[in-house]
């Protein structure tokens, strides 16, 4: 099986900062948890990105739901290369239409 290279983008790690130090004020043991299980079920994708994700609600993007958590990794994918566009709460991700239009 072919090896993708993950690429985060600015606002995908932005995005995640901001989710971990939101957790992290109240549980710290917490916001690690959920760090773990985004970074893991990503990189995950780098072994097999055609069996992860789904077709996004904005075009040409898809959408991994991040497992045991209420999080979203909306990427796109060319080729070898899977761009983390952005990690979102479930509730964004309606939004995230508007963000990019």
């Amino acid at each position: 099986m072919p090896h993708v290279d993950i690429v985060w983008e600015a606002e995908a790690e932005s995005d995640l900062d901001d989710i971990l130090a939101y957790i992290a004020k109240d549980n710290i043991e917490a916001a690690i948890f959920v760090s773990d299980k985004i970074y893991q079920q990503v990189s995950m994708m780098g072994g097999n990105v055609s069996r992860r994700g789904k077709k996004g609600r904005v075009a040409g993007t898809y959408e991994l739901v991040i497992v045991r958590t209420p999080y979203i990794a909306v990427y796109v994918k060319k080729g070898m290369l899977l761009r983390i566009l952005r990690i979102l709460h479930g509730a964004e991700v309606v939004r995230f239409n508007q963000l990019i239009s």
